[in-house]
């Protein structure tokens, strides 16, 4: 476990960290080999691919992350950052927060990610380009065309890298567009805990601060649940358990996605139930203020409570000796 402190701010990295993310790189890899290295458990491409997401993940989730706690530190709450293999997490005293200063802390990390995206396409737009050309084919809108970044500052700083002479410096600057655009925006669903989720929950209580919290919940479950159902559609559908319905999804691997907003839905589900409890009971004791007869459940049957003379004496003997 990796632990240092810098500027007032703990860090924490756990070793998930480095192995899921590294595992990541391997599925998402191993795809693109030609079938000559695949058969090989390891090459030294592949090494070198894992080392380099690894690297652009750490620096997508610290920015991320980074964006949370030096936000809450500008309202007077220190977070300290932690990294695990599902992620990160920036935790303080943020409850202590005023409504607002919490929805600007929570928006501060995907914030923090589209800027970090603008200072990319500002150096070097060849990304962007490519992103534009993908919707542009996906889309057939030639919009796009026109939305392509037309100059680059990296020139004025080393034309060769932007020329294509440094393969690693092309693969650097996609996996850290690709990664700060698609987690960023992933992150802004209002599902909770996402930051969408956690930022709508914030809203919802300022609306309705007696029943915004469990209608939070129970939209972030009809969410996650919608997502669950789709993704499980296009898994069937990908493993030909069903017909052919064309269901888009962009990306590879949809178990992956299936299984987190599986999870998610049920974190929600679970939380709503918890809460709808919690609100008959607080009804029900609202309702009892022993100033007349109890409103009993059917069935039951209040006992009286009986007098403590009422009760036999104790056996001769049976008393503790005092000392």
């Amino acid at each position: 476990m990796l632990r240092w402190r810098l500027f007032g701010i703990s860090f924490c990295i756990e070793p998930s960290f480095w192995l899921m993310n590294a595992l990541w790189a391997y599925i998402l890899y191993v795809p693109l080999m030609g079938p000559r290295e695949r058969g090989q458990l390891i090459t030294r491409e592949l090494l070198l691919m894992m080392l380099l997401w690894v690297l652009c993940m750490l620096v997508t989730v610290m920015v991320h992350e980074l964006g949370h706690a030096i936000t809450g530190r500008i309202f007077g709450q220190v977070g300290n950052i932690t990294l695990t293999g599902l992620g990160g997490q920036a935790v303080g005293g943020y409850g202590a927060l005023a409504p607002w200063q919490r929805i600007l802390t929570i928006f501060a990390g995907p914030g923090a990610g589209f800027l970090f995206v603008a200072v990319i396409v500002a150096l070097d737009g060849r990304s962007w380009n490519f992103c534009m050309e993908w919707l542009e084919l996906t889309l057939q809108m030639p919009i796009f065309d026109a939305l392509k970044c037309k100059w680059n500052l990296i020139d004025k700083i080393n034309p060769l890298l932007r020329r294509g002479d440094s393969p690693v410096y092309i693969l650097v600057m996609l996996l850290l567009f690709m990664m700060n655009l698609f987690l960023n925006i992933m992150n802004l669903l209002p599902i909770i805990p996402m930051d969408g989720g956690m930022i709508f929950k914030e809203i919802c209580c300022l609306v309705a601060p007696r029943a915004g919290l469990k209608f939070a919940f129970g939209w972030s479950f009809l969410l996650a649940a919608g997502c669950t159902v789709y993704l499980l559609v296009v898994v069937l559908e990908q493993y030909k358990f069903i017909g052919k319905i064309g269901l888009y999804y962009p990306f590879a691997l949809p178990e992956f996605s299936l299984l987190i907003f599986a999870s998610l839905a049920y974190q929600s589900l679970q939380t709503f139930r918890q809460l709808s409890i919690m609100e008959r009971h607080a009804a029900y004791m609202q309702g009892d203020d022993m100033s007349g007869p109890r409103r009993l459940s059917h069935g039951v049957v209040e006992v009286e409570p009986k007098d403590p003379d009422d009760f036999a004496p104790r056996a001769p003997g049976s008393e503790r000796p005092r000392r």
